[in-house]
């Protein structure tokens, strides 16, 4: 590691479950972006996905550390889950923050929510404290907003945890996609 701070992305998300995808859009905001670590960060609720509630948190944070082995730069943490309700961003940040402050903090996302960032609950709190890593499918453009700190990266994978919890209620055993043990030991989603 170098001098300066050290430099950690944090990948929120459901993880319902975690697939290859995320660790391979993982992997290029880690690339681009040299950071020192990932952390995967399932969320408890997320406010932005209503209807079926999720997998429960244990299970999820179990299915990352068994997606995660062995892989070095990549850690699960469990803040949003301990937390219970809600979980929103900016919350999650001020709290890392606070407990670690020599680190220059990043927020992997999807264009897809980068497009929606300005409805979640207080953006600006959590564009004061994170540069954002937005994975661009097929290079597409990214606006840019005074103010936020924005590292764009091409990046995307075939991998879908709707199709994959489709597969794994209709008893398939082999899902592209999806570490081994996870389809194995899932039951149905």
């Amino acid at each position: 590691m170098g001098t300066g701070p050290r430099k950690v992305g944090v990948f929120g998300g459901s993880f319902d479950p975690v697939h290859e995808g995320h660790v391979h859009l993982a992997r290029l905001a880690k690339e681009a972006a040299c950071l020192d670590e990932v952390r995967f960060m399932p969320c408890h609720i997320s406010p932005h996905k209503t209807g079926q509630p999720p997998t429960e948190g244990a299970t999820r944070a179990r299915w990352l550390r068994l997606a995660l082995d062995g892989i070095e730069w990549a850690r699960v943490d469990e803040t949003e889950l301990r937390k219970g309700g809600p979980s929103f961003s900016y919350e999650t940040v001020e709290a890392l923050a606070a407990a670690e402050p020599g680190v220059r903090w990043y927020w992997i996302m999807g264009g897809d929510q980068w497009k929606a960032l300005p409805k979640w609950r207080h953006p600006e709190r959590l564009a004061a404290l994170v540069d954002f890593i937005v994975l661009a499918r097929n290079g597409a453009a990214v606006e840019v907003r005074p103010g936020y700190r924005l590292l764009t990266v091409d990046g995307e994978h075939p991998a879908s945890a709707t199709e994959i919890r489709r597969a794994l209620a209709a008893g398939e055993k082999e899902i592209a996609f999806l570490h081994p043990g996870i389809a194995a030991g899932s039951g149905s989603l």
